[in-house]
């Protein structure tokens, strides 16, 4: 019985263990009381626990919760340079829309994130803080349809009216917190938050009002000249609110309204630092369950595009010349009588409209600092940082009002905090994780031109591995930038390597600029320092430290969480049996994923420079140089310890009792395992040395330190290059004679490799080349430059072999279900999302290729009308070296200069892979084997003519002369319109895969032909290709575009391109005919050119589809046709399914796209026998590049012979009988239909088949190929 009942009752309990983390979703039919909604909110926090956060800032009068959910990226710390935003609602208990609405705004921002990039935006660059109900007693008691509301639900327990209980600028609060717990505690909230921009929800109006708003005009008191700015505030809010922006919602009057004293924006505005607008947010306070989900609706966008105010204006930071933040610092500008303070770390954010201010810090007992002409701009603050400094002796003897203001008169670019001193003066401690974590935040807020801070992953207990990169142009790779590595708190008890990286990375921080040797480094290394790799034992052996924990302190702390010794838990084989940790496991893949040159453990327990025992001679001389090099810098090692290591030899282990030995040490692991050459530093005897001596250690090892990243610099270096393409090789080796230590080269061919002086015989090699060496003389002075320029030793696909397996995986992956939208979530959103005129668009590309030049490439294919510039943007792994085997996409928009969303998202689309390439390791192989060309907008003329907001308007549709350019593409148009002639000779030039055109004004995607009655000849592959695009959007392939209300459904949402709009002269015919690329035209969206809010949700909408057509381009069939020597077949054509001719170039290499499936392949040449080949074509890998090689040279003669022979028998056959049939008395209706034919054919010449590149010119010319008709001569 009892087995019985335990298998009844924990079922039960498991069950109702998963019922608490589940949270269900939104049906928009009822209010939440009290114990619903905080059910709801704690499972918010429960589910979504790395972005939400719930907690109570205090109780109502009745004892329940005052709920804060907060969400934003570590919920749960203080983060420094984030402006803090909040939402209050339910001030009024019976005003419970707002309660409600805000619930469901909680929803959205934790389920969106990840998936809508400006949601996304927002949480990761906003502190939001959310209070559901400032009033729960008085929602309670209110009723669910009352409409004009009552003074019991109104009002708190204690009949006060919440909204006038806070005090005023200038008055004594009165009351008592016993009547009013919810005021007090959210005045407590407010002066501890510091908050940026807040919005107050209330009911029983539709409207939007702000501090001193008397409810018919603005009154001046005490608000001058943060007016406009107010304003400005109201309209973001009303504008995007449907019944809002309408000015007339024709709300009854509320006789409860009151504006004067004691109002909670008005406290906020005076007291808190924080801009608060108050919105009614409907006419009932109450209404109905049933009109939920209509409010959310006309409120959503309102509410989210409010939040963005808060990134606007100024921010930054008001530090000391120590690098402290300094709290409570007030920040003035010149004009306005309004002043806010700096919070807890020194930093601010003070909201702007556009325009030239002077700004002003101060803080008591530091001399002001004033910094004039600060720009600020539309929709993004500016960064502006201050530096305050103490007044000498002789100042603090003047009168306060003769003290000198130290004054910019112009903005310099925004400031890197200096030192006087050539040494920095952090605070010496031993530090927490959490005060390690909060200064390597607050550092790379302030110098985000230089460091990068991310995880390599986490401990056994979940804290963050933290490494700060510093370097310009930082989390980017960089060609001809070596890699330098600092790790500390390998073990958790010496502190010493901690503390002393924190200190280098703000010595670096705080001297670039003004340092020569620092910027130097910072300029040309990338540097990069994780301060603890062992953070739990440091939190462990600290509070062993401070008496918290008894025990050993030369034990306690030294291995992680499961006691292993993580300096003894690195693989000894590279298939080794051996349990990695967590933190062993996060290093090992950090340093695998860069090509660190020299690296360095900062240790403590000893002194001294220690490398791998069991080295080869030339390393082991390597090791020595550097090891005397910062000897030789450093002052510590001028006097000898006890504690020395020998300079001649390895360190040994200790005898004492250490943690579990599961491995190697990391020295010998790098050594062994990767391109890196790694020491261990010793600075002190002891592991844990006292807070006093830390700055005294510092002091003597800080230039021995820049020293050894300096050292990357006077090695051996250089290229490995494909000797015939220039393109560098991945993954080649570059070996020295005498080491076993082998290094390999990035993926754009780059090598460093560490060398004492002296000469050495240096070899490079890679698959498929015939390796090469030289002699090389290595000085102690300067780095030599050592390049290889490798031979092919046979014919072969321009790709290595192993780097090509490796993109062959990479595809499958991501052509697997479900993968590629997942890369795309996890991605940098690029955040550029806006409409441009002709001259920001230019400015826009011209950063691209400016910010991203080793990628980017921006040429004109010629001008407009107006003389506009047609730009053309490049993308590729290497610009300068195309290569054979790399396909080539083209993505268009703007033929019609009213479709502007198209141009919006090439620019996005761009942004998106540049800012992504380096940092993302699939993004980065994608663009390393593509080439993209994006040409955002072929008609510039006709895109400064449209207006936004018009959606069926015709203005723009055409360019300056007032042509339709899609109907302007004829091969040998004489008359042809600038742009056009500018794409035809793009087109003509021929090598593109694939082109996809964005417009606008429906929802489908086409494909050729335009021109009716044309059949292509391989349309099934077209067909493929538009659905393919439509099935990767979320409403296209639904094939219900609903732009008209007798639109008609379009099965798949593709339909070909007659079918949707016939005409002739189209770009997509011309691709398809001359260019002999296939063109995909995709409509984004029934509005031509929507405003501009929606532009984010057509981005989401498109992300994913082109994405999926860049993936296409390398799903094709390519190969190539060698005859029986192995040379290539120029003249080869390649027929697939016998109807579509694909010709090879003069490599013998052909490619074309083709549908997922079973394809046959007949191959032909001049002089050769024909070949057939069967193969198939996977939707989901990537197919290899096929080899035909004719078996023999020469056709047989006897064959050749007798096919002549027949064809003459037939030609004589054939004549004789038109002979015959002419004079027949069926002749003259013969003839009449003959001219008829004629006249067609000429229509079809003038459109496609003049060329001599269209493969359909044959079905149409005479067999004796003669622009005139044999058949029918007329008489004159």
């Amino acid at each position: 019985m009892r087995i019985l009942w335990l298998i009844l009752i924990i079922p039960l309990q498991i069950l109702g263990l998963r019922r608490t983390n589940k949270v269900y979703e939104e049906t928009y039919k009822g209010y939440y009381n009290y114990a619903d909604m905080t059910d709801r909110l704690q499972r918010f926090s429960q589910k979504y626990a790395h972005i939400c956060s719930l907690v109570s800032i205090g109780q109502s009068v009745e004892g329940r919760e005052l709920w804060v959910s907060r969400i934003t990226t570590s919920p749960t710390a203080d983060v420094p340079g984030k402006p803090r935003f909040k939402y209050v609602g339910n001030i009024h208990g019976d005003e419970a829309l707002s309660r409600q609405l805000l619930v469901y705004l909680i929803e959205y921002l934790l389920t969106q994130y990840g998936r809508d990039v400006r949601v996304t935006e927002l949480v990761d660059r906003t502190d939001i803080y959310i209070m559901t109900s400032m009033n729960p007693d008085g929602f309670e008691r209110a009723v669910e349809g009352d409409c004009t509301g009552s003074s019991e639900g109104r009002e708190n327990a204690k009949h006060h009216d919440l909204d006038k209980s806070f005090s005023d600028e200038d008055k004594l609060f009165s009351k008592t917190s016993e009547d009013l717990p919810e005021v007090t505690a959210v005045m407590q909230w407010i002066l501890e938050k510091k908050f940026v921009l807040s919005g107050s929800l209330h009911g029983g109006s539709v409207m939007a009002t702000y501090p001193f708003y008397d409810g018919s005009s603005y009154v001046t008191s005490g608000l001058t000249t943060d007016d406009a700015l107010f304003r400005h505030l109201t309209r973001t809010y009303t504008e995007n609110h449907p019944i809002m922006k309408m000015n007339n919602p024709d709300c009854p009057e509320d006789l409860n309204t009151s504006f004067g004293d004691g109002g909670m924006q008005n406290y906020n505005y005076f007291k808190g630092n924080c801009f608060e607008v108050t919105f009614g947010l409907s006419c009932c306070k109450y209404p109905p369950a049933s009109q939920l989900f209509i409010e959310w609706t006309n409120n959503k966008e309102a509410l989210l595009a409010y939040i963005h105010q808060a990134h606007i204006g100024v921010r930054g930071f008001v530090m000391t010349r120590s690098g402290f933040g300094l709290p409570n610092a007030t920040i003035s500008i010149s004009g306005t009588d309004h002043n806010i303070t700096t919070w807890m770390f020194g930093d601010y954010y003070r909201l702007l409209l556009p325009g030239i201010y002077d700004i002003t810090a101060s803080s008591p007992g530091f001399l002001s600092n004033t910094v004039k002409n600060v720009p600020v701009i539309e929709g993004k603050a500016t960064l502006l940082n201050f530096t305050l400094e103490e007044p000498v002796e002789e100042m603090l003897l003047l009168d306060p009002s003769e003290q000198p203001m130290i004054t910019n008169d112009r903005l310099s670019t925004p400031g890197l905090p200096t030192s006087m001193s050539p040494i920095h003066t952090l605070d010496f401690q031993h530090h927490s994780y959490d005060e390690m974590e909060m200064f390597l935040q607050l550092l790379s807020a302030i110098h985000p031109s230089i460091t990068y801070l991310k995880s390599a992953g986490r401990s056994v207990q979940g804290r963050n591995l933290y490494v700060m990169e510093i370097s310009t142009n930082p989390g980017v790779d960089q060609q001809g930038k070596p890699e330098v590595m600092f790790l500390g708190n390998l073990h958790g008890n010496e502190f010493i390597g901690r503390e002393i990286l924190l200190n280098l990375v703000e010595y670096l921080c705080r001297n670039y600029g003004e340092d020569p040797l620092v910027t130097r480094l910072v300029n040309s290394t990338k540097i990069h320092i994780m301060p603890s790799m062992n953070p739990d034992g440091y939190e462990l052996a600290l509070k062993a430290h401070k008496k918290q924990v008894s025990g050993d302190l030369s034990i306690i702390g030294h291995g992680n969480s499961h006691h292993v010794d993580l300096n003894a838990n690195f693989p000894k084989q590279p298939r080794s049996g051996n349990t990695v940790e967590a933190e062993t496991r996060a290093v090992i893949n950090w340093i695998k994923t860069h090509f660190f040159v020299l690296s360095a453990s900062i240790r403590g327990g000893f002194r001294g420079v220690v490398y791998p025992s069991s080295l080869d001679s030339v390393d082991e001389d390597m090791f020595k140089s550097v090891a005397e090099a910062y000897y030789v810098k450093s002052q510590a090692f001028q006097e000898p310890q006890a504690c020395d290591v020998p300079r001649s030899r390895e360190k040994k282990a200790t005898k004492h009792h250490r943690p579990v030995v599961t491995g190697t040490d990391m020295l010998t692991w790098a050594y062994r395992s990767t391109d890196t050459l790694a020491v261990n530093i010793g600075l002190s005897c002891e592991l844990l040395p006292p807070e006093k001596l830390l700055s005294e250690y510092w002091e003597k090892n800080h230039r021995a330190l820049l020293h050894f990243i300096q050292q990357v610099h006077l090695f051996v270096r250089g290229m490995v290059t494909d000797g015939q393409s220039g393109k560098g090789i991945a993954n080649a080796t570059v070996m020295v004679e005498g080491s076993s230590h082998h290094v390999h080269t990035s993926s754009t061919g780059q090598y460093w490799r560490p060398l004492a002086p002296g000469s050495y015989h240096i070899t490079a090699s890679a698959s498929g080349y015939t390796p090469m060496s030289v002699s090389v003389h290595v000085l102690e002075t300067r780095v030599e430059q050592v390049d290889f320029r490798l031979t092919r030793d046979t014919l072969q696909p321009s790709v290595e072999e192993g780097e090509q397996k490796d993109f062959e995986k990479l595809m499958e992956w991501l052509l697997a279900p479900g993968e590629l939208d997942q890369l795309i979530r996890s991605l940098i959103p690029a955040q550029t999302l806006q409409y441009r005129t002709y001259r920001e668009r230019t400015e826009f590309l011209r950063g691209l290729t400016f910010n991203f030049p080793h990628i980017t490439r921006l040429y004109s294919l010629g001008q407009s009308t107006e003389f506009r510039t047609i730009w053309a943007l490049e993308i590729a792994g290497n610009l300068k070296f195309p290569q054979p085997a790399e396909p080539k996409i083209r993505f268009v928009a703007g033929v019609h200069g009213n479709a502007a969303v198209g141009p919006e998202l090439l620019l996005e689309f761009a942004s998106f892979l540049c800012l992504n390439y380096g940092r993302n390791p699939a993004i980065t192989k994608l663009i390393d084997r593509s080439r993209l060309l994006l040409l955002p907008c072929v008609n510039p003329d006709g895109r400064e003519q449209a207006q936004e907001g018009l959606c069926s308007s015709s203005v723009g549709y055409t360019n300056a002369h007032g042509t339709d350019l899609d109907t302007d593409f004829f091969y040998g148009n004489a008359s042809a319109q600038p742009e056009t002639r500018a794409m035809m000779d793009l087109i003509s030039g021929g090598g593109f895969s694939l082109s996809i055109v964005l417009e606008g004004g429906s929802l489908l995607a086409t494909y050729p032909y335009d021109r009716p009655n044309q059949h292509a000849q391989n349309e099934q592959t077209l067909r493929y290709l538009a659905s393919l695009y439509a099935s990767s959007h979320p409403f296209m392939h639904l094939g219900k575009p609903g732009c008209t209300k007798k639109s008609e459904e379009i099965p798949g949402g593709i339909l070909k391109g007659a079918d949707f709009r016939s005409h002739t002269g189209s770009m997509k015919d011309f691709s398809l005919d001359v260019g002999l690329c296939p063109e995909i035209t995709v409509y984004t969206g029934c509005c031509t050119f929507p405003s501009e809010p929606p532009l984010f949700s057509l981005w989401m909408e498109n992300r994913l589809p082109l994405f999926r057509m860049l993936l296409e381009v390398h799903r094709r069939l390519s190969g190539v046709v060698r005859d029986s020597k192995g040379h290539p077949v120029s003249d080869a054509v390649v027929v697939v399914n016998g109807s579509m001719n694909v010709h090879a170039d003069s490599q013998g290499r052909f490619t074309t796209l083709v549908a997922p499936g079973t394809h046959q392949l007949l191959v032909q040449a001049h002089g050769y026998r024909q070949e057939l080949q069967q193969v198939n074509i996977s939707s989901d890998k990537v197919t290899r590049p096929i080899v035909i090689d004719f078996t023999a040279d020469r056709a047989p003669l006897n064959q050749a012979v007798f096919v002549i022979a027949t064809a003459s028998l037939m030609s004589i056959l054939i004549c004789a009988l038109l002979i015959w049939h002419l004079r027949s008395a069926k002749f003259s209706r013969i003839q009449d239909g003959v001219r008829w034919l004629r006249s067609k054919r000429d229509v079809l010449r003038m459109e496609a088949i003049a060329s001599e590149k269209s493969p359909l010119r044959q079905e149409f010319l005479d067999e004796s190929e003669s622009e005139e008709d044999p058949f029918l001569v007329e008489g004159h």
